[in-house]
């Protein structure tokens, strides 16, 4: 029997309610096991249903999501779902706060609702926890990570160049070489997998990383706020910030990598 993931949405926003329920049910993937106007009993509710993924709204009346948040986050991690915040606006200080508490995911209003679902089908119900006594991080682990760390950037991940860019990180975690020269190994290895070419590649990241840069109003945790990083510096940084906080040195922990 097929296993469903499981959504609970925490919103106000009636008109994005109905839209993103009906986006979820059509997917033969996901099934909604509640909707909750109000942050007041939420982890309670979480705690009873325990739903797979949490679809949260930043600007929930009540107990407010940071709160809600908070509470979760001193919960053992087998009780917590996939967090997705979502949200029209935050400061930086809040982005950071949400990556503090273990949100997954923090996306931006509006958002694509076809690309918001392909979100959680791929990784709303992936075995997502493991211990700090854990040897090594999981595939899963290094993945959701680099996807955290680009969000907080405000990538928007509706665009191509979000994708490329992920991919990017990830091939260089798995083999650091591949960044020495992007544009004759690194986007083709990109290019090939997403059956375009490497200009496009390139091009893409680049307008992904503007986008986030205006969003960030030029202030980009962790980059010169002087100026947009350029394409190699984002994927470098990046690798380099996951590989120190997960101990990747001398692990080969994406091998198998899908």
């Amino acid at each position: 029997m097929l296993s469903l993931t499981r959504i609970m949405i925490a919103s106000d926003d009636s008109i994005f309610t109905r839209a993103l329920s009906s986006a979820i049910e059509s997917s033969a993937e996901l099934s909604i096991t509640g909707i909750y106007t109000s942050g007041d009993g939420l982890t309670d509710m979480i705690l009873r249903e325990q739903p797979d993924a949490l679809l949260i709204d930043l600007m929930i009346p009540g107990n407010n999501a940071l709160s809600v948040l908070k509470e979760l986050h001193s919960l053992p991690a087998e009780q917590c779902p996939v967090i997705f915040v979502l949200s029209s606006f935050a400061s930086t200080h809040t982005v950071a706060e949400c990556d503090r508490l273990g949100v997954s995911f923090f996306l931006r209003k509006p958002i694509d609702l076809p690309a918001l679902v392909e979100l959680i089908m791929r990784y709303g119900c992936t075995p997502r926890r493991f211990s700090s006594d854990s040897r090594q991080p999981s595939v899963y682990d290094v993945s959701r990570r680099v996807t955290q760390i680009i969000n907080s950037l405000h990538l928007p991940a509706h665009v191509a160049g979000y994708r490329y860019a992920r991919e990017c990180i990830l091939m260089t975690l798995e083999d650091p070489s591949v960044a020495e020269s992007v544009t004759k190994i690194l986007y083709p290895a990109v290019a090939r997998k997403y059956h375009t070419t490497w200009t496009s590649v390139e091009r893409d990241i680049r307008n992904a990383v503007e986008i986030a840069w205006k969003r960030s109003g030029g202030r980009m945790a962790g980059f010169s706020s002087v100026r947009r990083p350029p394409n190699r510096e984002l994927i470098l940084t990046i690798a380099d910030r996951v590989r120190y906080e997960l101990h990747l040195d001398n692990q080969r922990v994406l091998e198998g990598e899908a």
